[in-house]
């Protein structure tokens, strides 16, 4: 072979390429994860231990209801799962107990010291409006440090400093209501009432209510915790304000049938100018009222329950977790008043398969939308709260403080 008949071949080193000429391809970010929230309970389940909490209660004189109240939740929770888990409620009967304990003295005390005298009365009323933040406080860490999900506990960061800030207002209202009927509770024989600080002051705190509502319900929501994870509620005094206007023009209808009743009563027994009147119309009019304020619960109640759940839920977060729920005022008010009607048509039999119902429509129409790892969620415990001397409060006066 001729050599020419081969191509030389070169050692020289091949020229280096740039990194950057085939740029890796773009990583696609988690995509959110959403979880829904099952509701397990029956209310076969649930009567059984209904009926044994009603009849133990009754037989210890009220003793048993803080068992009842731990057995209800547990139950509840127990039945509330998210991806699978169920929550746990961990709370101790006889701390509850204690607290309503409590409470009870302080309302025994409230009630004597108005029997004394006005001026007691009013010192009373105003110690146990002094304690009422307080109360709010230890409740909500008793609630929230007695509840977990997957091993972890929730938790509730906050101090009673704190709480006496964001409830100051309602404070100032209430003891601005309160002594205003003082005066005229004090008036001597023969003077008239002048109504006007009266009306100023229920004015100011029907003015002020849905701004209060705005701000308990922030405190509640922001100091909230699970395990590393810190809730927040979005500012929202402006939606609160429109949905308790809302609430008001769907009341309103009924307002005017009470009206439009009431005159049908008056004209029917003759109207209430002599005593033998009085009797007549008494037991008409009772039966109105009655009939007008359960036809406005389950309508304008039923609303407002429904679009303070949306506006509450749809606004918290807590870091890479959301929250938002289908629940509809249509759709609340379709359950609240066929299991109302049940219950009053069963004389009350009914209640637990109508608590369950309204429990499940409420839990299973909300979603937990998750931007992260379920695992990653949290990663820390908190403390727990061991007194529960707030929730046994805040049961026995009967303030509703949900989430």
């Amino acid at each position: 072979f001729h050599s020419s008949h081969f191509l030389p071949i070169s050692t020289a080193p091949s020229p280096a390429v740039p990194t950057d000429a085939f740029p890796a391809a773009p990583v696609p970010p988690p995509q959110p994860q959403r979880l829904s929230i099952r509701f397990t309970g029956s209310g076969g389940e649930y009567f059984r231990i209904w009926i044994v909490n009603l009849l133990l209660t009754l037989v210890t004189l009220g003793i048993w209801s803080a068992w009842a109240k731990v057995r209800k939740t547990r139950y509840f929770w127990s039945n509330t799962q998210l991806a699978g888990a169920a929550f746990q409620y961990h709370g101790s009967p006889g701390a509850i107990l204690r607290g309503r304990l409590l409470a009870g003295a302080f309302f025994v005390a409230y009630s004597v010291a108005g029997r004394i005298s006005v001026t007691a009365g009013m010192v009373a009323g105003a110690v146990l409006m002094l304690l009422g933040p307080w109360f709010f406080y230890k409740s909500m860490r008793f609630k929230l440090s007695n509840t977990s999900w997957r091993g972890l506990r929730l938790g509730f960061d906050s101090t009673a400093g704190r709480a006496y800030a964001v409830l100051a207002p309602a404070m100032v209202l209430g003891v601005l209501l309160v002594g205003s009927l003082a005066t005229m509770q004090r008036l001597v024989p023969g003077e008239k009432p002048n109504p006007v600080p009266v009306l100023l002051a229920e004015l100011a705190l029907f003015a002020f209510w849905p701004w209060l509502h705005a701000r308990v319900k922030a405190y509640q929501h922001g100091r909230a915790r699970y395990g590393s994870l810190a809730f927040e509620l979005e500012p929202s005094t402006g939606a609160f304000y429109g949905v308790y206007g809302k609430t008001l023009l769907v009341a309103l209808p009924f307002f005017v049938l009470f009206g439009i009743a009431m005159a049908l009563v008056f004209g029917a027994t003759g109207g209430a100018k002599d005593p033998a009147a009085v009797k007549r119309v008494l037991v008409p009019m009772m039966v109105v009222t009655y009939a007008v304020f359960l036809l406005s619960y389950a309508f304008a109640g039923a609303f407002f329950t429904a679009r303070l759940q949306r506006l509450v839920w749809t606004r918290t977060h807590a870091g890479p977790v959301d929250f938002s729920t289908s629940v509809t005022a249509r759709g609340f008010m379709r359950v609240w008043i066929v299991n109302g009607l049940l219950t009053l048509l069963t004389l009350g039999i009914y209640w637990p398969w109508a608590a369950v119902a309204i429990a499940r429509y409420r839990l299973e129409c909300m979603t937990v939308e998750l931007g992260a790892p379920l695992e990653a969620v949290a990663a820390t415990s908190l403390p727990t709260e061991r007194s529960a001397t707030g929730e046994g409060a805040v049961d026995f006066f009967g303030w509703d403080i949900g989430l």
